[in-house]
């Protein structure tokens, strides 16, 4: 397997990851919702995977033409903040090639810095593309905010991210080199060794485990972007704190290490889940970022470990 068709395959793992399991609010194969499936979301991301580690193309074109694709195939936006995301973190590891990422003392450390750079230096071309984009996925909330509306944005993305960062999470990402998603406990070094020597050999049900801690890591830890941009800040904070009541019995959320007991992960038992899920899409709430972020970080967790996606 090249290069290029290792950081596809580790993209489609975790976009499959993403529907294969059940997550609270959100569209997975047993839990269909804001009339979307889990098989939309697998169409959508085969559709654009080869457009987002395409040669030759900047990261704007990449991020537009993927995102086009993506809806093309759907009949909807599945999975834009799954791109902009994922797209970066790809383009970054792509110019650096296989070599140069097996040689890396500090991959986290790198990926910031890179990521930094290069979305810095994405100039007005390139951020029209990725605007372009926003408005043809035209995702829940969009224009609620004049200041956030893109389509009237003639600044550079970093520029407009920066002003966007209070209020939204992936913003909040293109301006810190996506700082947040990168210091993450369960993907730093000592966690993602442990887990991995515990786990191995590493099948489907372990890796749904931990798709489903780092998503409601995210739930509870950040108010969801999607939620906000819809529905208000209050409406996100109270989602989050719902969560934590929901789930605290079961999960120790001050220490993701805690997570690990007896050689595996502590999870809610599926009822809850379902509880939970329930709750959420009766009231119409889908946490769409929080799985956005948790298929950015299954990305990078598989990159960073072999032994994850073998």
């Amino acid at each position: 397997m090249d290069y290029l068709d290792l950081l596809k395959r580790n993209f489609l793992i975790a976009c499959q990851l993403d529907v294969q399991t059940p997550k609270p609010g959100n569209v997975s194969f047993n839990s269909s919702g804001f009339g979307m499936t889990g098989q939309d979301f697998i169409n959508s991301s085969i559709a654009c995977a080869p457009l987002v580690v395409q040669p030759g193309l900047e990261l704007g074109e990449k991020i537009y033409l993927a995102t086009k694709e993506s809806v093309k195939v759907a009949g909807c936006n599945t999975n834009l903040g799954i791109i902009l995301l994922c797209a970066p973190v790809l383009h970054v590891l792509q110019k650096l090639g296989e070599e140069g990422f097996n040689s890396l003392d500090d991959p986290l450390a790198y990926l910031q810095e890179e990521l930094t750079k290069s979305i810095s230096a994405i100039d007005l071309n390139q951020s029209k593309f990725i605007y372009d984009a926003i408005i043809y996925a035209n995702p829940g909330g969009l224009g609620k905010d004049r200041k956030m509306d893109v389509r009237f944005a003639n600044v550079k993305i970093f520029d407009a991210m920066r002003q966007a960062k209070e209020r939204d999470f992936i913003a909040k990402q293109y301006f810190s080199g996506f700082f947040e998603i990168l210091q993450q406990p369960i993907l730093q070094k000592g966690f993602r060794r442990q887990w991995i020597n515990l786990e191995k050999p590493v099948n489907l049900c372990a890796r749904q485990s931990l798709t489903s801690l780092i998503y409601l890591y995210w739930l509870t830890h950040v108010r969801d972007s999607h939620i906000q941009r819809k529905f208000g800040l209050r409406t996100a904070e109270f989602v989050r704190k719902k969560a934590i009541k929901f789930f605290q019995d079961q999960i120790h959320f001050e220490n993701v290490l805690n997570k690990v007991n007896s050689g595996k992960l502590e999870l809610p038992n599926r009822s809850r889940i379902r509880q939970f899920d329930e709750f959420l899409k009766v009231r119409g709430l889908n946490p769409g970022t929080s799985a956005d972020i948790t298929v950015c970080s299954l990305l990078i967790f598989g990159l960073l470990e072999p032994d994850y996606s073998a």
